[in-house]
């Protein structure tokens, strides 16, 4: 026969808590531990990381036509002490970019100590000297930079014009294109002290005293200047009697000589 509780003096048991508060505690405890333990390997390797980075001794520099190596090292702040990570070739990469001289560059790490930089300069056309100012212009005709210093740029390797004056012309990439191709032309025949800009047109003046005209637009300076050189040495003797050299007719050449009151100075 089954015994049946006698609810009436039956209790029931009471719970355990002190062996719960350890359970739980354990458990507690564990996490704490494992949470101890995954920050030291953490740590651990953070620091064998840092141990294994190399330190920079030797920096390799390429691409550098116009801008002096000395003043480039020194403008990237890097140092003997300077870390080879992924960190610095961004931060390098990032400094040389912002320089209004370079197009583009490329940063490696050459373990075990060594940071390669391969840079791509706007290659200069011209540096325009005008009213103690020095403007300089890329190959493609476009502006660059008015601050310009000899420690930092070779500026002998750049060619130099002097300037009378400038005009909103000189914003037009072809105009300044066209005026360094005449440039170039007419020094080969005679050397040149000056150029105006006005009206549209150049205006060249030779050292012997001559002005040549020529067009900003619309002007093959080629066959210009070719017919110019013909008579060139027919033209020298009378150097002081000529007031300008018009070349950009499309099948002649004009010469306005100098009038008697122009040769007086009235």
């Amino acid at each position: 026969m089954k015994d049946f509780k006698n609810f009436k003096t039956y209790k029931k048991p009471k719970k355990n808590y002190s062996i719960i508060k350890r359970k739980i505690f354990l458990n507690l405890l564990l996490v704490l531990i494992l949470i101890i333990f995954s920050y030291g390997i953490y740590q651990v390797l953070h620091i064998l990381k840092n141990a294994q980075e190399s330190k920079l001794r030797y920096v390799y520099l390429k691409g550098n036509k116009i801008l002096e190596s000395s003043y480039l090292i020194h403008s990237l702040g890097i140092t003997n002490n300077t870390k080879l990570n992924s960190h610095l070739k961004l931060d390098v990469y990032n400094k040389l970019t912002k320089n209004p001289f370079i197009a583009n560059a490329k940063i490696a790490i050459i373990k075990p100590d060594t940071l390669y930089i391969d840079i791509n300069e706007k290659t200069p056309l011209c540096i325009l000297e005008v009213n103690n100012k020095q403007l300089l212009f890329s190959n493609d005709g476009q502006y660059i930079t008015d601050n310009i210093d000899p420690k930092k740029i070779k500026v002998d390797k750049i060619l130099h014009i002097k300037m009378a004056n400038l005009t909103p012309q000189i914003n037009n990439k072809k105009v300044v294109l066209e005026l360094v191709n005449l440039y170039k032309k007419l020094d080969k025949l005679e050397k040149i002290s000056y150029i105006i800009m006005e009206d549209n047109k150049f205006g060249v003046n030779l050292k012997n005293g001559i002005m040549v005209t020529a067009n900003m637009f619309n002007c093959d300076y080629d066959k210009s200047v070719e017919r110019l050189e013909t008579i060139w040495p027919k033209l020298l003797p009378d150097a002081d009697k000529i007031e300008n050299v018009s070349i950009c007719y499309p099948d002649r050449i004009i010469i306005k000589w100098k009038t008697k009151e122009t040769k007086s100075g009235r």
